[in-house]
């Protein structure tokens, strides 16, 4: 595991490989997990494994039953959806992720992208939406040269129209 030096980084431990990005993706689609308590979980456990480890008993202590974290087929299920989509995930930790990103304190932890990826490091017009989408409910445009993301909502969208 390395460390960010960079300041304009978060202060995350990161270990490579696609376990790191599983372990990762199961943290944050993990029930009652969001950004903030992802960013506090990698950072009191020093990795999205140990993390998820403690999530059951961080569950236990602040009244929640039962806890079960998000189960890996939920994620490899994910995974293959985007692969066969073309997609590919970065990690706040991937040579690709939007630098301009590092300046919101609640970016997203993992973007899905699509397209080329230059254009992430490019002036955007927006980037709107809920952290947590899950490939296949949102798909990002190019118009031009300028970059838009819409619809990363998980589904709310969808189901408020049910």
């Amino acid at each position: 595991m390395t460390e960010q030096d960079d300041s304009s980084h978060p202060p995350l431990l990161y270990r490579t490989g696609e376990d790191d990005t599983v372990d990762r993706l199961r943290l944050l689609r993990s029930r009652r997990v969001g950004i903030a308590t992802y960013r506090r979980l990698l950072a009191e456990h020093g990795s999205a494994a140990a993390a998820l480890a403690a999530l059951p008993q961080v569950a236990k202590a602040a009244g929640v039953a039962d806890y079960a974290v998000c189960p890996e087929g939920v994620v490899h299920a994910e995974l293959k959806a985007g692969k066969a989509a073309g997609a590919r995930l970065l990690t706040e930790a991937s040579a690709d992720y939007p630098t301009a990103l590092f300046d919101i304190p609640d970016a997203p932890p993992l973007l899905w992208t699509l397209g080329n990826m230059a254009l992430l490091q490019k002036p955007m017009i927006a980037l709107v939406g809920a952290p947590c989408v899950l490939f296949g409910h949102a798909h990002g445009q190019t118009h031009g040269r300028r970059s838009f993301d819409r619809g990363l909502c998980r589904g709310v969208r969808s189901g408020a129209r049910r």
